[in-house]
């Protein structure tokens, strides 16, 4: 009887492809985890600690943990950290796998690798719902857990951006300035100067691309940023806020509370318990924690 094709026959629960940035020193964990959970690093050395060992995980790393599993991550002591990552359930199909011990934890990618660019698939299909998503979605993921499993990860496509000039200046000045890992505020006559246009017509071009203004679309990355660094790091609500650029943790608290309906202790502790790390629409959907932190 030939195998079962995974493709056909799997099904997943699938949560939010999300990207978090830690300030340098932050630690996670430990943990156990309640289901499988997809890790890739994009900037800065990482300790994985699992099942009593360390790893060392380069910047091209993917790893994947597994239900059950208890693990903890430190974090680059020199840099922010940058990686993604992706929790999701195998509802059925796992028999058309091989079996999870033969699986490995981790993958050093390199460049040209099909896994990155189909997560970030994954992800435009989550943020923009297509016909028929939900199963383009599973096949999506069979194919990441397929070449992850079987080491068939190769390609030679090249992912471009498409930005209006004038935001891609924003972007690069406020990539450059948050590149320690503080996300500090920016005025909209200070982001106009470094576009070199009007205070109005930066406006204007942002709403085009974003559908709200620099200083909305800045709040929402900072505020997005602080909702990550609840959920999957050990810094507290006041260092946090100040990594995020609010001027105390009062201000963090009632801002965050107003985007998330829960103040920052009680999302982490919803967190803890297993809830997703909520996002906000604007920087999942328009893509633009992909610019900010790619």
């Amino acid at each position: 009887m030939p195998a079962a094709d995974p493709f056909t026959v799997l099904r997943f629960t699938i949560g939010e492809v999300s990207q978090a940035v830690y300030p340098a020193g932050a630690t996670f964990g430990p943990r156990t985890l309640l289901d499988f959970e997809f890790v890739w690093i994009v900037d800065g050395d990482v300790i994985w600690e699992c099942a009593g060992q360390r790893h060392a995980l380069p910047s091209d790393a993917l790893l994947l943990g597994r239900p059950g599993m208890r693990d903890g991550f430190i974090w680059d002591p020199r840099r922010p950290t940058r990686h993604g990552y992706l929790h999701f359930v195998i509802d059925a199909g796992s028999g058309a796998l091989p079996a999870q011990r033969e699986w490995p934890l981790l993958r050093s990618l390199g460049e040209g690798d099909i896994l990155r660019p189909l997560l970030r698939h994954l992800a435009w299909l989550q943020s923009l719902r297509p016909a028929g998503w939900e199963r383009l979605a599973e096949v999506t993921l069979a194919q990441v857990l397929v070449g992850f499993v079987g080491g068939a990860t190769g390609t030679l496509a090249e992912e471009s951006a498409d930005l209006s000039p004038i935001v891609d200046r924003v972007i690069a000045h406020v990539r450059a300035a948050w590149a320690d890992g503080r996300l500090d505020q920016y005025s909209v006559p200070h982001l106009a100067r470094i576009a070199g246009v009007s205070r109005g017509h930066l406006i204007r071009v942002f709403r085009t691309q974003f559908g709200v203004g620099p200083a909305e679309a800045l709040r929402a990355l900072r505020l997005d940023r602080a909702a990550v660094l609840l959920a999957r790091t050990n810094l507290q609500v006041q260092e946090i806020a100040a990594q995020c650029g609010f001027v105390d943790a009062f201000h963090f608290t009632r801002a965050f509370k107003a985007a998330y309906g829960h103040s920052p202790r009680a999302l982490r502790q919803r967190c803890a318990e297993g809830h997703p790390v909520p996002t906000v629409p604007l920087v999942r959907v328009r893509g633009l924690s992909e610019r900010v932190w790619r």
